[in-house]
């Protein structure tokens, strides 16, 4: 997949003689909805022998437009890596500027899609609308193809139930750590990606060695024990090309069974433990996963943990002893 962080770098880029397929969006947590409309999206590039490129935004657009923005499910670099293993062509990330803003939504396919990346058709997901004043809806466009020399389609909801997956209900059933209804609306396991920072060592000291999380502001389930699968991305999040198979025995390079825990340590800080079912603090609360059998310096690498169950909740011990003891006997369900 290519990525361009700007529009003059995937214009420079632009294939000679084929068209581009395009679709818009955030795709935040890149659920079942965007997978269907992805798959949407190649099968039409297919079809005119183009590429398929996904055109979206570094930031959320709530941001921009006054309104105040929903904590997203991932970050940046995350969504990337998932538009990624889609098996998109390329992905061109925007600033959500005043300027994209005031765009006319003819103004914006002209200038950026037609103009810009030789875009011969644009595929709308069943909700998408852009441009000023978000006018820039199917039926909106559909009446001006002619005069933007592209073919607009628009694809249908996924359903889940009676209503279509989102990322709206993806971030609801992160805050309420709902499973299985997490894995439902993703079609997989749910995932953070954090770089890994350095931490106070206590971890270590224990006999249990952390790596502590960096998260940029992302969706991350409430304090507890959690099991989870470990993939270490190294520098480069965005080199690993398709889904890993982490069921089966022929599991990627960098795989590890993991434990994590997110909450404040209050038998190490002395604080007061979090209280059951609250949601995650990044100005009170850490994140650090205990890669089982691995031995090594992870520092600045980017791990993806993929959240498997919650074990137990936080809980404040009498001292290190029974500390160490709980986390001995964690690591020993992890084993199973």
């Amino acid at each position: 997949m290519k990525l361009y962080e700007n529009l003059g770098s995937a214009v420079r880029d632009a294939p000679g003689g084929s068209q581009r397929i395009a679709t818009i969006g955030f795709f935040d947590g890149v659920h079942r909805g965007h997978q269907a409309l992805l798959e949407e999206l190649k099968a039409w590039a297919a079809e005119v022998n183009g590429e398929s490129v996904v055109v979206t935004f570094r930031e959320h657009p709530q941001a921009v437009l006054g309104a105040h923005p929903p904590v997203p499910v991932v970050s940046l670099e995350h969504r990337i890596l998932l538009l990624e293993r889609e098996g998109v062509g390329s992905v061109l990330v925007l600033d959500f500027d005043e300027r994209i803003r005031s765009l006319a939504p003819e103004e914006f396919v002209r200038s950026v899609l037609v103009d810009g990346l030789g875009v011969g058709g644009l595929l709308m997901g069943f909700d998408s609308a852009f441009g000023n004043r978000r006018l820039g809806t199917f039926d909106y466009l559909e009446e001006k193809r002619d005069e933007l020399g592209l073919e607009i389609r628009s694809a249908a909801a996924e359903l889940l139930g009676d209503a279509a997956v989102s990322s709206t209900r993806v971030r609801e059933a992160v805050a309420n750590w709902n499973f299985s209804g997490l894995e439902k609306l993703l079609g997989h396991p749910f995932s953070i990606m954090g770089r890994v920072v350095k931490g106070d060592g206590r971890g270590r000291q224990l006999g249990f060695p952390t790596a502590n999380l960096a998260l940029p502001g992302v969706s991350v389930p409430p304090p507890g024990v959690y099991f989870c699968d470990v993939l270490c991305l190294g520098g480069r999040p965005h080199a690993r090309h398709s889904w890993p198979d982490l069921s089966g025995e022929n599991r990627p390079d960098g795989f590890f069974r993991g434990v994590m825990n997110i909450g404040r340590r209050p038998t190490l800080t002395e604080g007061k433990e979090a209280a059951t079912g609250s949601s995650y603090d990044p100005d009170v609360d850490t994140v650090e996963v205990h890669l089982l059998d691995y031995e090594g310096d992870l520092y600045g690498q980017s791990l993806e943990v993929f959240v498997l169950s919650m074990h137990r909740g936080e809980k404040k011990f009498a001292g290190v002893e029974e500390l160490t003891a709980q986390i001995e006997s964690d690591v020993r369900a992890r084993r199973g």
